[in-house]
């Protein structure tokens, strides 16, 4: 706003210094003309109306724009979310599809005043300029937009070449437009550097992307790791030791023998086999035969950089050996990053060698799941989901436009941000030659003036304040100015955006690190303990949506939510949300282990497994499979539900309570809104949950409360056929078998003592089944990855981590395993 009201005083000053001048020749502009040229008013009501139109769409962008740039790095520090705000980018496009036809419109009304009035060819050149400058914002914003679910296949990005044609034929349209009304010799020179900076960033981004699609670092990289991959477990050699399955190798003594490839797989030899790349490297002959070095140096002089050398660099380096939190927070970026590029190849459907290896289960077993050594296992069990989410974050960053393409070379995306601050430099001067009629030095002089008298007056402050009325009415009246501003800052808080979303990404940390592992100097050791004290603020956040059924006229005002959040390519808005807690995932990752245990044979329990070690035996009825995974999960929450709504006052809720209820409530929140997560036909969940609420809605025709519902359901007795297949009939029965007391088995308890009150007992029972079951849910979708990948495209889903857990351990579950289905522990 200060330099707004810079530039006006700047037009007033102008103005007061043309009284004495000489009359200007015919056919020329008055010093007032161009005073006036600022503050020009229309005489007919639609251009005014226009104006302000444009002034206001204009302003909504540069908003936009900025709370883009906050929400992007506020996100980076916060860890509230990855990437983008695609809501935010979505209205950004939609700004641009108001802004098109304002400016069309003026552009022609300045054409036609220019026929009388010369002076008016101004701001037909204004216009010209604001055009290049929304054709550079349209195409950025057009890369920000979330990724959809087809964007996760072989390829980079969503770039098309139809993109390429459109925005080539609006700089063609905006250069022909240029050629034919701009006739200065000093300003078209300008226009013409402008429109030329603008094809050249388009055919950068063009070329950038036809050389990313042959790229072994970017298009190409899952392929080439599908063939390391492959080399590895035919030699097993996935982990170097053998002994890593002993009790005693856990977490980093793990982490020291992994062989999977964190960076620099691009740079080793390669050739095409009938199956696929094969790695011819020296270095990569060395790991698979196992001739490794004793003291490291073939690990240091290797092209590759691995987990394991990763960890060395942990134990060896000072600048992580001493700082606890720094070693941590680059062992976990490294490790993510090596793990999308494995879950990467599952996304694009490639070759998943490692499936069904004992070295496979052994990595996250114990490796990722006991990272903090097995002494602490909640600090186990978050640091897992620490990394997954990592993971999950690269995998959903690497499809956008802007991070992937710097990914090589950093110092590609250094240089484009130059380039474009150089942009805005020339368009800034471009802007002062057409409001000075191509006499620069006369409008930079005004513009000195200006600020040495607003200095002036703001040192008396009596007097400026007696002008404040008359500088804002004359900013106000100055439409021009405004815009010209304003999508200046747009394009300049975008950029900036874009540049630090690549400098506090984890991506560019684990380019330095990797640098930094071959190449340790003074310079880069400073920019390493920067950056990852800047990642150490950032701690990532994982939360899951809540839906009650007990609170089922809260869902339909979310259908409008829905249907908005399926527009806007987001998760589902509208809906309550907890944060995923401790305790829940350190069930889940008990669970897990349970699972990838070698004795357990990988098969999965859907919650009878928890039933039986707390003694509940006479609840298995509720677990029958030929329910099916949706209606046993109905059931089960309409349990819950009715235990928890009991009198809080008697029964206080403990904190593994509120972890049951949490994952209670998303499960039910999967199978009213992912039902492509859940290992289910689609259409049998989608009836078992439209059943359910039929039968609700009119059973809580007349009940008002949460109370008086709860109380109607514990009344609520059908027979024979009714109870049979209505899912309300058996989740009632359930909720009726866990409130009373006298129906309670007396199993072994969780306690070290065996005095666990029973209701405390209960909600441990239900916060293992519940991990329990979302364990054996998550283990194959009936949508495959493809549901995985809308999930993440939208946002992300808890399942899904589960999922990846499970997907780097190699289980591999056929769709129509029914054996596995019906497993009864």
């Amino acid at each position: 706003m200060v330099l707004m009201s810079l530039v006006s005083r700047a037009a007033v000053a102008m103005h007061n210094s043309s009284a004495s001048a000489p009359a200007p020749a015919p056919g020329m502009c008055s010093t007032t003309d161009m005073a006036l040229m600022w503050n020009r008013s229309m005489s007919d009501t639609q251009q005014s109306t226009t104006e302000r139109l444009m002034v206001t769409t204009t302003a909504l962008m540069t908003f936009l724009g900025i709370a883009l740039f906050l929400l992007g790095v506020l996100g980076r520090f916060t860890g509230r979310h990855r990437g983008h705000s695609p809501v935010t980018c979505i209205f950004f496009r939609a700004t641009f599809s108001l802004f098109l036809p304002f400016m069309s419109y003026a552009f022609s009304q300045a054409k036609t005043e220019a026929k009388t009035d010369p002076c008016n060819n101004y701001r037909a050149q204004l216009i010209l300029l604001w055009m290049l400058l929304v054709e550079l914002l349209r195409s950025k914003v057009s890369a920000m937009v979330a990724p959809a679910a087809g964007a996760f296949s072989r390829g980079v990005g969503r770039y098309s070449s139809l993109d390429a044609v459109e925005e080539a034929a609006r700089l063609v349209w905006i250069g022909y437009l240029i050629f034919t009304y701009v006739h200065s010799p000093g300003i078209k020179s300008f226009f013409i550097i402008l429109w030329i900076f603008g094809v050249a960033k388009m055919c950068k981004r063009a070329i950038c992307i036809r050389c990313a699609q042959g790229s072994f670092d970017l298009a190409r990289n899952a392929a080439l790791v599908s063939g390391y991959m492959a080399q590895l477990v035919h030699e097993q050699r996935q982990l170097s030791h053998d002994d890593v399955a002993a009790a005693a190798a856990l977490g980093a003594n793990v982490m020291r023998t992994c062989n999977y490839v964190v960076m620099g797989e691009a740079r080793l030899k390669r050739e095409v086999t009938p199956h696929g790349f094969e790695i011819c490297d020296q270095g990569v002959k060395n790991i698979l035969t196992g001739d490794g070095d004793p003291n490291g140096e073939q690990r240091k002089k290797s092209k590759l950089v691995r987990v394991c050398n990763i960890w060395d660099l942990s134990e060896s380096d000072p600048i992580f050996r001493y700082n606890e939190s720094r070693r941590r927070k680059m062992e976990d970026i490294c490790l993510a990053l090596a793990l999308f590029k494995l879950l990467r190849r599952k996304m694009e459907r490639l070759d998943m060698a490692e499936a069904n290896t004992p070295q496979a289960r052994d990595l996250v077993l114990r490796g990722l799941l006991t990272l903090e050594g097995g002494h602490d296992e909640s600090a186990d069990a978050e640091r897992a989901f620490q990394v997954v989410e990592l993971e999950l974050r690269f995998l959903d960053e690497y499809y956008q436009a802007v991070i992937p393409l710097a990914l090589p070379r950093p110092g590609l995306f250094i240089a484009n941000f130059a380039f474009s601050i150089v942009f805005i430099l020339i368009y800034c001067v471009t802007v002062l030659l057409v409001t000075g009629h191509g006499d620069i030095f006369k409008v930079l002089g005004s513009l000195f003036r200006g600020l040495v008298g607003l200095s002036f007056n703001t040192a008396q402050y009596h007097h400026f304040k007696d002008k404040v009325g008359t500088i804002v009415d004359m900013v106000c009246d100055s439409s021009d100015l405004i815009v010209t501003f304003l999508l200046t800052l747009t394009l300049l808080s975008v950029e900036a955006y874009e540049f630090l979303q690549y400098l506090l990404s984890d991506w560019f940390i684990a380019s330095l690190v990797c640098h930094y592992s071959r190449k340790q100097r003074a310079i880069r050791k400073q920019l390493v303990k920067g950056t990852l004290w800047v990642k150490y603020r950032s701690r990532p956040v994982i939360k899951v949506h809540q839906v009650t059924m007990l609170k089922l006229h809260q869902l339909h005002p979310h259908r409008v939510w829905v249907l908005i959040s399926s527009m806007l390519k987001k998760r589902v808005v509208g809906l309550p949300d907890a944060i995923v807690t401790a305790d829940a995932k350190l069930v889940i990752v008990k669970a897990l282990k349970d699972v990838l245990a070698p004795s357990s044979d990988r098969r999965f329990s859907n919650g009878i497994a928890a039933l039986r070690r707390h003694g509940f035996h006479h609840l298995e009825w509720a677990c029958d499979n030929k329910m099916g995974g949706a209606a046993v999960i109905m059931v089960w929450h309409v349990a819950t539900a009715l235990f928890e709504t009991r009198d809080r006052q008697k029964h206080p809720l403990p904190p593994y309570g509120q972890a049951a209820l949490m994952l209670s409530r998303y499960c039910a929140y999967l199978v009213a809104y992912e039902p492509g997560l859940l290992p289910d036909d689609e259409a049998w969940t989608d009836k078992v949950y439209k059943d359910m609420v039929t039968e609700l809605n009119n059973f809580f025709r007349s009940c008002s409360t949460t109370v008086r519902r709860r109380e109607g359901l514990m009344n609520y007795s059908p027979a024979g056929e009714e109870e049979e297949n209505s899912v309300i009939a058996k989740g009632v029965r359930l909720g009726k078998q866990l409130v009373d007391r006298e129906q309670l088995e007396d199993g072994p308890s969780s306690s070290a003592d065996g005095s666990m009150h029973k209701d405390e007992k209960v909600w441990g029972m239900l916060l293992e089944f519940w991990a329990e079951l979302l364990v054996f849910v998550a283990r194959r979708p009936m949508a495959g990855q493809e549901a995985h990948a809308r999930a993440l495209a939208n946002g992300g889903e808890f399942i899904t981590h589960i999922w990846t857990m499970l997907t780097h351990a190699g289980i591999r579950v056929p769709k129509r395993d029914r054996e596995d289905q019906a497993h009864q522990v």
